[in-house]
């Protein structure tokens, strides 16, 4: 194969990889906003479990993957049980996390937000994030999963406030 043939093979493999991380980051930012249109108080909990107790959050999540990590590879019965368990919270606990993030960030540029551009901004730093190899595929993306899911954890465990009474 000569060398411009080779040169246009790599930009057409470069083009469609690139084409197809923003159609993958577009389709997944629509099953976030399906889950928090779904369970907007359980997002809404679990977000302000992560803001108020973040370590609390991580270690939560950690004990909570492994122990489904640990009926999925010793309990092959409830193996598919266990992923699609891990599944669903991730879903729920990333997207919590991907609000907490996009708050963040409206909060530090000093503007207001709704909840779903607080879940787009977050999100997109986590698509931009998983661009990166190794740091978002090994540390970025498991933080906000791992996070999320103990969150859920966290926020259903903290009380809310009363409601305040009628007179």
């Amino acid at each position: 194969m000569n060398q411009a043939a080779t040169h246009f093979q790599q930009a057409g493999t470069a083009f469609y990889l690139t084409g197809f991380a923003i159609l993958a980051s577009g389709l997944m930012l629509g099953l976030l906003t399906l889950v928090q249109a779904t369970a907007p108080d359980l997002l809404g909990r679990a977000a302000k479990g992560l803001r108020d107790r973040p370590y609390l959050s991580l270690g939560a999540g950690i004990a909570v993957t492994a122990l489904l990590g640990t009926l999925a590879r010793f309990a092959h019965p409830v193996a598919p049980f266990a992923l699609v368990t891990f599944t669903g919270l991730g879903l729920f606990g990333l997207a919590a996390t991907a609000e907490n993030l996009g708050r963040r960030i409206a909060w530090i540029s000093g503007k207001e937000g709704s909840r779903f551009s607080h879940l787009a901004t977050g999100w997109l730093v986590f698509a931009g994030a998983a661009c990166v190899p190794y740091v978002g595929w090994l540390l970025v993306l498991p933080w906000g999963i791992l996070s999320g899911v103990g969150s859920l954890l966290v926020g259903l465990s903290v009380r809310s406030a009363p409601p305040p009474a009628l007179e």
